[in-house]
């Protein structure tokens, strides 16, 4: 199945771009990795963790690409000396792997060494890649010694091992070993991991299996795959489309589309990623705060390895969409400016912790940005057209018509509109020219060109050396209205951007946007790329308040947010006796969403610990208030807990008098369903409840109080809390 077109893999991103500043923090990220502890496990068996042998193949992996793209020289050293020093950790019998013996390849049944053909699978990754831009036998040589032994341990003509039971998440950690073994048979066409691959297909649908291609086949659903583990299952289906590709069967491109299309319907948030708490749930529950661990990078990363082979296979311009979508938003949200660090999870609404350390998503990152460059030009398969399909100053080195051709894009793209595209060459070459017509410009127009399917198409004519073409398109603000978990709410856009707005901690933040139109009440300031929108502070009163690309906030430690609260409803909110009080919990981090700043969508979480803890949420003032009535509001349910248990009661309000007196119960929230640690009893998220009072109260400490829950795991639990308010 021959790919439709094919990435400009050398192409170079202007330094100054805004994609191209990040990928060049990602080169010096690269430059500087202590590569010593990623080596550390294959040298001295067994690794410091279970899956401590990923990195190093990551990372081969993303130094790689950008070798081939840069040709920087230093990298190039750092890469030999990283691949020579893989290849000679290299055991006898092919062992590539962080195990010690006795414990390797799932020949035990703690759950605790199950990650080691997921290691193998990142080791030969980063091999092949290695081997794909420098042509080094010695790679190719180690990973087919690798992919024998996975041949001979699990295959159905060695020992027959259970592959499945080799790996968590219902095997979909050791099955993903299913995109190197065929990638494994395109470099060297040797049968025997081609029949590997099939078999995977085949364990999948053992009883232990997750059914990926099965069930997509039949539902198209990936909440009903396996456990629902997100980058294992995006991995698994990244394997089926390179069997797709060698072998031709349809079927498997069809339900890898299936699973594609139901992410970006039901499961895709407007920045590019997808998943949280790292699974995939129910279809269009998308919580976004800092509180359900949501946008992991290294789900961020697969999704868009993912988009971009489907991508290349059909060269559909909705692919191209999506690839933008990440890597102007989600994907550089994750990284820091100067590329030293990443986030693990990346919230459209709180904190990002960022890191330098060792962790799966600071390895996943820079494979992601490694493809920055590449996403930018494509040749058809037949040579005889050029693709533009993402707008930045960059250029590349391409072969058109039998001939090199020099091709400049220059773009200010995400702030300024328009395009052009230069040639330079020897003589004269025949070819096509396809421009990608994105659905955030304004006034898109390329003269001569025919419209075909989100693309602008030029016919083939001879091109020659200085020949140009100019991409009028403006740019401009436009709302996504809010479904599902985010109904109510706006989110703002420039152009491909999507914007967000630093928080005020308990501020009720309702925007003046209009519907369908925010041209009005949105505002650019330029040169800042910055944007303004008069915020209604209920019950009275309004300011301007700043936005800017979700991408570029967050690394101040501030939080930010992305869904906004708009005039209706909420416009008349009014303040809570509360307001300003400082934040306190049982247990867990105060980043980690919040329970008085007047938003139903966000929410509190406590610490998920032992089963017979009591779990809390309190407001604290250095004065006392006095008030009548007490709001509640759950956050939400999820899977493995997160509703008051009321096996033993309902859940109990409790304030304090004075600073440091006693806690004295007020009332108990009667109308909360009867829960169990097991069962959330119908609970909605954001459910309110109101707690009238008998009698006013005066106090300058408010608390929430009750049993956790466990969800469908057990016996630690946990309780979240969208809203806590006097008045």
């Amino acid at each position: 199945m021959a790919d439709r077109v094919e990435p400009a893999d050398r192409a170079r991103l202007a330094p100054d771009s805004y994609l191209g500043e990040r990928v060049a923090g990602n080169l010096r990220r690269l430059l500087a990795v202590d590569l010593d502890p990623l080596l550390a496990g294959f040298r001295r068996r067994p690794g410091a963790h279970p899956w401590i042998g990923e990195h190093i193949g990551k990372w081969l992996d993303a130094a790689s690409l950008t070798w081939h793209a840069t040709g920087d020289e230093g990298l190039r050293v750092r890469l030999d000396a990283a691949a020579a020093a893989l290849v000679g950790s290299q055991e006898a019998d092919g062992y590539l792997g962080t195990y010690a013996p006795g414990v390797r390849l799932g020949r035990h049944p703690d759950p605790r060494v199950d990650w080691d053909v997921w290691v193998h699978k990142y080791a030969l990754l980063g091999l092949l890649s290695y081997y794909r831009t420098t042509g080094e036998p010695r790679a190719l040589d180690a990973a087919r010694r690798a992919g024998d032994l996975l041949v001979s341990t699990f295959g159905p003509d060695g020992e027959g091992r259970d592959i499945i039971a080799a790996g968590t998440h219902t095997g979909m950690a050791a099955t993903s070993v299913l995109e190197p073994m065929v990638l494994l048979y395109r470099h060297t066409g040797e049968p025997r991991y081609l029949a590997f691959a099939e078999h995977i297909l085949r364990a999948w649908d053992q009883p232990n299996g997750p059914g990926v291609l099965t069930r997509l086949a039949r539902t198209g659903r990936v909440s009903e795959v396996g456990n629902g583990k997100a980058y294992e299952m995006l991995s698994n289906i990244v394997g089926l489309v390179e069997l797709a590709r060698v072998t031709g069967e349809k079927d498997h491109l069809v339900a890898a589309v299936r699973g594609w299309r139901d992410v970006v319907a039901h499961h895709r948030y407007l920045t590019g990623t997808a998943s949280f708490g790292e699974h995939f749930h129910r279809p269009d529950e998308l919580p976004d705060s800092t509180s359900v661990n949501m946008g992991e990078t290294c789900v961020t990363v697969t999704w868009l390895h993912l988009t971009r082979q489907l991508f290349a296979l059909t060269g559909e311009s909705g692919y191209a969409d999506e690839i933008e979508r990440t890597l102007f938003n989600h994907l550089r949200a994750a990284q820091l400016p100067d590329g030293s660090g990443w986030s693990y999870y990346t919230p459209l609404d709180g904190y990002r912790e960022f890191g330098g350390g060792i962790t799966c998503c600071l390895s996943s990152g820079p494979r992601g940005l490694a493809a920055a460059a590449a996403s930018v030009f494509a040749v058809s398969a037949g040579r005889d057209e050029l693709v533009v399909s993402l707008y930045q100053d960059a250029s590349a080195a391409v072969e058109l018509d039998g001939r090199t051709v020099e091709v400049t894009l220059s773009s200010g793209v995400p702030f300024e509109g328009g395009a052009v595209v230069s040639f330079d060459l020897t003589g004269a070459a025949r070819f096509g020219l396809r421009l990608r017509r994105p659905a955030w410009a304004t006034g898109f127009g390329v003269a001569g060109a025919s419209d075909a399917d989100g693309w602008a198409v030029l016919p083939s004519r001879l091109w020659r050396g200085g020949d140009r073409v100019t991409v009028d398109f403006g740019l401009g603000a436009h709302t996504v209205e809010g479904t599902g978990w985010n109904a109510s709410r706006v989110a703002l856009g420039w152009g491909p951007l999507v914007l967000g707005y630093r928080a005020h901690g308990a501020e009720p933040a309702i925007f003046d946007v209009l519907d369908g139109h925010p041209a009005g009440p949105l505002t650019q300031d330029r040169p800042a790329h910055a944007w303004r929108v008069a915020n209604r502070l209920a019950p009275g009163g309004r300011r301007d308040a700043v936005l800017a690309p979700f991408a570029d906030l967050g690394a101040d430690g501030l939080p930010t947010r992305v869904w906004l609260g708009r005039p209706g409803e909420e416009a008349d909110v009014a303040l809570s006796a509360f307001h300003g009080a400082a934040e306190s919990r049982s247990s867990g981090s105060l980043r980690r969403g919040s329970v008085a700043d007047y938003d139903l969508a966000s929410f509190a979480a406590t610490e998920v610990g032992p089963a017979d803890e009591e779990h809390w949420f309190a407001l604290a003032l250095a004065h006392p208030v006095t008030f009548t009535r007490v709001v509640v509001a759950h956050g939400r349910s999820l899977a493995h807990g997160g509703w008051f248990d009321t096996t033993d009661g309902k859940p109990r309000l409790a304030v304090r008098r004075d600073d440091g007196g006693p806690w004295e119960t007020i009332a108990t929230v009667d109308a909360y369903p009867a829960t169990t640690a097991a069962d959330h009893g119908g609970l909605r998220a954001g459910e309110v409840f109101e707690i009238p009072l008998a009698t006013p109260v005066t106090a300058t400490a408010l608390r929430l109080t009750g049993r956790g829950s466990r969800g469908e795991y057990g016996p630690r639990v946990f309780v979240t809390c969208a809203r806590l308010a006097a008045y």
